[in-house]
């Protein structure tokens, strides 16, 4: 189909011919007496085909030119899929790493974790609170995890702060106590209402060396808080069970 643009083309051919013939022989350049000479059939015909010849190689390089664009955009589709194909890749194999990453925490024994790292309560009786909080980053890290300490002025009640297989943040607050002493709610209100608004945390876990008051344990419940007092303790560092396992997290796949 012809356009527009076109259409002018062989329009301006048409008229422009008569008009240039008559200019040359020296005749009106335009007059509504056809005996003039102005508008003769052979100069419509001349006029038309000029009109066509002018617009045919702008036809072939308008062609030229859609082809070229049109392979530019097979190519880049061809791109974006190539790159689709990878980033999928990518994906599979990072789910792959992750599993790894699990094999190598929960899916290793008891017996492989224990020979890694597993002091015994008595012994974590003994150590300071700071070095308390090392001994709960070595466990979450015997398990899988990567964790770091971050204890201290300013650390908004999360003393490790530990990243699972599927990047899922853990927030840890540790209490060191004198055996006999319990953890009570206070210490669970100040995580719950830090884990999740400053660390974006999945799930948030204190952790004492004693035991948990009765509202602390009836509070933690209610509001997610995982707990290990002094027998789950010894469950997970000298009997080498899982973190998962001790606190019931869902593991990460």
């Amino acid at each position: 189909m012809i356009g527009g643009w076109k259409l002018g083309l062989v329009v301006v051919g048409a008229l422009g011919v008569p008009v240039l013939h008559n200019w040359a022989a020296g005749l009106p350049l335009a007059s509504a007496d056809p005996g003039s000479g102005f508008m003769r059939i052979q100069d419509v015909s001349a006029s038309v085909t000029v009109g066509l010849l002018l617009a045919l190689p702008v036809v072939l390089l308008a062609r030229i030119s859609h082809r070229r664009r049109l392979r530019q955009y097979e190519a880049e589709v061809r791109r974006l899929e190539r790159e689709n194909r990878d980033m999928r890749l990518r994906l599979v194999l990072e789910e792959a790493r992750r599993r790894a990453a699990w094999r190598a925490g929960l899916g290793s024994d008891r017996a492989e974790r224990r020979a890694g790292y597993s002091p015994s309560v008595e012994d974590i009786d003994g150590v300071t609170p700071a070095e308390f909080e090392d001994v709960v980053r070595r466990l979450l890290e015997r398990d899988g995890l990567r964790a770091q300490v971050i204890g201290g002025r300013g650390d908004q009640a999360v003393d490790v702060l530990a990243m699972d297989a599927a990047d899922r943040v853990i927030a840890v607050q540790c209490k060191h106590t004198i055996r006999g002493r319990k953890v009570g709610s206070g210490v669970l209100y100040q995580i719950n209402g830090t884990a999740v608004p400053v660390y974006e945390a999945g799930a948030a876990i204190v952790v004492t060396n004693g035991s948990f008051t009765r509202d602390a344990v009836k509070w933690g419940a209610l509001h997610g808080i995982r707990l290990i007092d002094r027998e789950a303790l010894a469950r997970w560092s000298a009997e080498a069970d899982h973190l998962y396992q001790v606190v019931e997290l869902r593991p990460p796949l």
